[in-house]
Formats: structure tokens, C-alpha cells, sequence
């Protein structure tokens, strides 16, 4: 007698954790409602949140994979913004290190500041770009460390200080708002293609006609995901990662 298992694999599972020292990236994470007086006019603009933004990005790529040219024209800005945008804080970074070898005399070995309580944060992230956008707030809170230190040993003044963070914090808010504009546009490269009624709706309600190298697919995001075509057989969870983040937020 022949006994039968179940072999069908489950998907991969990672646990990452996710730590962020300052109150200024903790900021950036929960994001900023938008508040009004009383007569309605916006006293407040809203920002988006980190979790908001990794929402936006799933359906992004979720509109990708089923052959939606505009949604890979999103990904393409995004990644384009994102990517420089952490060379940029990167650099304000090494700007900020060549301050301290400059200033401080070789007396003094001085180490970072380091929050001493984080709080945690479950996340699901299941986009390339999502872990991209928190690089790049992982390299604003590494930014923000150095110019708070900076500013605590009197390297700079509070107001030279602020700068510093509005100038990262601005870069995050400014890859936020490819996500804050995204629209789903309902279409794929074949209704393109046949140029029809259903194509023509879409290029209106989006406002703006996509280059030829996006809309033939000659040009996508380096992280772009696959396109899914009908013929493929094989599931989406062969060879897939599920992967829990868990960020570490300071009160």
C-alpha cells in the first residue's frame, strides 16, 4: 500500500524588523491629516504615511502586472525620484560626516545619538519599490541622527539644524507625491495598441499621453514586475517571499 503526501510548497516567509532612531522620520511614517477652520479652508495640508504609501505602491503593481502601461509610467517616476532622492540624502549625510572631521578637535570620539525606546509597527511589504521608499527613510533618519548630534555639540545652530531636516524630510514628501497622483487607468498595452474607444477614455482622464518606449514596454522601472500574460500556467506563489516588517517607531 502506497501512502500519499501533500508536497505542495507554502509560500517563503521572512520577519524583518525595521528601526527608526527620531522623531523626525517617526513623522514621516504616520503621516499628517489634513485639517480645516471652520469655514473650510485648509489650515493644515496633509502628507501621506509610510503604510499609506506602501498601499498605493501594491496597487500600482498590481495594475503593472496585468499589462497597464500608465501604472508602469508610475513606477518608472517613482523609481526615478525614489532612487535619486536616497544618492541626494546619502550625500547630505557625507556632507554632515566632513562637517564633524572638520570641527571637532581629534580630543573627543564622539558616537551618534541613538533612541533608547522603540515601538513597533507590523507591516507587509510586497513591493520592490516599497523597500526602496524604506531605504530611503532609514537614510533620512540616518541623516537626521547626524544633524541632531551636529546640533547638540554645537557644530550647528537650531536653525541651521531645522534646514537640514525640512531639506531631507522635503526629498520623501516629494516621492510621495508621484503615489499622492496616481490614478488606476483601466487599460492594457492592447487597448493601446488597437487605439480604442476604451484607450481614448483613458487618455483623457488621465491628462497626459505616455511616451512611445512605455507605452510599447521597451522602457520599464528596473523594479518593475512581471507582466502577466493569460498563457502563463504556473501560480503566483511559486517562488514568491511573504515578508512581515516590523518597524521600530520612537515615542
Amino acid at each position: 500500500m502506497t501512502t500519499t503526501y501533500n508536497q505542495q510548497l507554502g509560500p517563503l516567509r521572512s520577519e524583518i524588523t525595521f528601526t527608526l532612531h527620531t522623531q523626525y522620520a517617526t513623522r514621516l511614517w504616520n503621516g499628517r491629516d489634513l485639517v480645516k477652520n471652520e469655514a473650510g479652508e485648509v489650515v493644515t495640508s496633509s502628507i501621506l504615511s509610510i503604510p499609506n504609501a506602501l498601499s498605493l505602491l501594491s496597487q500600482i503593481q498590481q495594475a503593472a502586472e496585468q499589462d497597464d502601461p500608465y501604472a508602469d509610467d508610475y513606477l518608472l517616476r517613482f523609481e526615478q525620484k525614489v532612487l535619486g532622492f536616497r544618492k541626494e540624502m546619502q550625500d547630505m549625510t557625507w556632507r554632515m560626516v566632513n562637517l564633524y572631521s572638520e570641527k571637532i578637535p581629534e580630543n573627543f570620539q564622539i558616537e551618534r545619538c541613538a533612541n533608547i525606546a522603540p515601538i513597533q509597527y507590523p507591516i507587509f511589504v510586497n513591493t520592490q519599490l516599497g523597500y526602496q521608499l524604506l531605504y530611503l527613510l532609514a537614510d533620512f533618519d540616518s541623516l537626521a541622527r547626524t544633524v541632531m548630534t551636529a546640533s547638540h555639540i554645537a557644530l550647528l545652530t537650531k536653525d541651521d539644524a531645522y534646514d537640514w531636516l525640512e531639506s531631507g524630510a522635503k526629498l520623501i514628501r516629494r516621492a510621495f507625491g508621484v503615489l499622492e497622483n496616481y490614478r488606476n487607468s483601466g487599460i492594457t498595452r492592447q487597448d493601446a495598441l488597437e487605439n480604442n474607444a476604451r484607450y481614448q477614455a483613458a487618455v483623457k482622464r488621465m491628462k497626459y499621453t505616455l511616451t512611445p518606449d512605455v507605452l510599447s514596454g521597451t522602457t520599464r522601472a528596473t523594479f518593475a514586475p512581471t507582466i502577466k500574460k493569460s498563457s502563463l500556467a504556473e501560480s503566483d506563489d511559486n517562488g514568491s517571499v511573504e515578508v512581515k516588517i516590523i518597524a521600530n517607531k520612537t515615542k
